[in-house]
């Protein structure tokens, strides 16, 4: 899959009255909460309906959250089914540093893995292996910015949001598609 994933800042400042659609949908690691703006999908999580629309809520506690399916959630669906997509634009709030651990995900092959430790090394931080943890554990578009992909040096799976079970299909699945 050769799809150009883009990021667009979205400023805390911007998050205030910020329109925000969102929908639940089925996808083969179960299902998923797919939320945009205009600008692009900003949130992505997998499991029960509730703790997800709580976890969107909270990721934009003064937005204005309505469920309606939008065009680009397709793209976002289209790209997790591992279909091709031609761009998909992404617009999430983060931290500098937060920003430079997502876009280093971006850069880890589907089907292959990485550590939290080689994370820390390609954003030029090799001490910041904890902050680089918090960080992909702060993600808000799972699957599409892979944190899936980030295991433990020691070969562990080391922890999901979306709980172990969902990252180990992920990988699995990856791997397979990838051959």
């Amino acid at each position: 899959m050769n799809s150009t994933v883009s990021i667009t800042t979205l400023e805390k400042k911007e998050i205030k009255g910020l329109n925000i659609s969102y929908s639940f949908y089925k996808t083969q690691y179960g299902q998923a909460i797919i939320a945009s703006t205009e600008k692009g999908i900003c949130y992505i999580g997998f499991g029960e309906k509730e703790p997800m629309l709580i976890s969107l809520k909270e990721n934009y506690p003064q937005a204005n959250c309505r469920e309606q399916k939008a065009d680009m959630h397709q793209l976002a669906l289209s790209y997790i089914m591992n279909e091709k997509v031609l761009e998909l634009p992404l617009h999430i709030s983060g931290t500098d540093f937060q920003l430079s651990v997502w876009k280093a995900l971006l850069e880890i092959p589907i089907g292959r893995l990485s550590t939290y430790k080689k994370i820390a090394d390609a954003i030029h931080n090799p001490k910041a292996v904890r902050a680089v943890g918090s960080a992909i554990g702060d993600n808000p578009i799972s699957y599409i910015i892979p944190c899936h992909r980030v295991i433990r040096s020691d070969g562990g799976l080391g922890g999901y949001f979306w709980g172990l079970d969902i990252k180990r299909k992920m990988i699995d699945v990856e791997t397979h598609n990838s051959k």
